[in-house]
């Protein structure tokens, strides 16, 4: 039987968790506590998503489910999930590995979130955050056969005329946030490019002029 609290397992915060977690056991992989602190500057960078999950709300979940580790509700989660927090656990057991990494989510170092100088940028934190301004930028034509980059650009983002107030809307605020994370051209353009190579500082400025001046010419 399904729980309805079986959506957090598997698509929730905390299956993001459970599989962050499960990924920093691959070979070469980031550690744990840098992709926690990726995870916490992702969710104190949102206003809305701090406000709606804090740590500490988090923290209790885990917690909570660590409490049911050996009954028979446990082992009715959804097998995707308890497969995933068993790789997550390694050798450790289920209930203590979600009580540890509940403890690591209180730890007051969590709270501190690193610059990208300090902690660059990962591919899922990249995609989490730009998933948009990486699909337009990676269908943003390159300028060849002596083609215009302004008309291709304008051409792009009017494509999504009249429904601007979707995917352009949020194509808007998503350029002017990775524009204002940078202090040069330089410094974004080296964070973008192991996770994002699409992502340059010249396509973000083409982008963002061709969504001002279609927001000034058709709205």
């Amino acid at each position: 039987m399904t729980e309805p609290t079986d959506a957090v397992l598997t698509g929730g915060v905390l299956a993001r968790l459970v599989d962050l977690a499960a990924a920093s056991r691959n070979p070469g992989a980031a550690p744990l506590e840098d992709e926690l602190q990726r995870f916490a500057r992702l969710m104190q960078d949102s206003h809305t998503i701090a406000w709606v999950m804090p740590f500490d709300a988090v923290a209790s979940l885990l917690e909570a489910l660590a409490d049911e580790y050996g009954t028979e509700r446990f082992v009715a989660r959804p097998t995707v999930f308890l497969d995933r927090l068993a790789r997550a656990a390694g050798d450790e057991h289920a209930d203590a590995f979600l009580r540890t990494l509940a403890a690591l989510l209180r730890d007051p170092w969590f709270g501190h979130c690193p610059g990208y100088d300090e902690l660059p940028l990962s591919q899922w934190e990249a995609l989490a955050r730009f998933d948009v301004v990486n699909e337009f930028a990676s269908q943003l034509p390159t300028g060849e056969y002596g083609s215009d980059p302004e008309a291709e650009a304008r051409d792009l983002v009017a494509m999504d005329h009249p429904d601007c107030h979707g995917r352009i809307a949020d194509l808007a605020g998503q350029l002017q946030r990775v524009l204002y994370m940078f202090r040069s051209s330089a410094e974004l353009d080296a964070a973008f490019a192991p996770v994002m190579p699409s992502v340059t500082t010249e396509r973000l400025r083409l982008l963002l002029d061709a969504v001002h001046a279609h927001f000034a010419e058709q709205h």
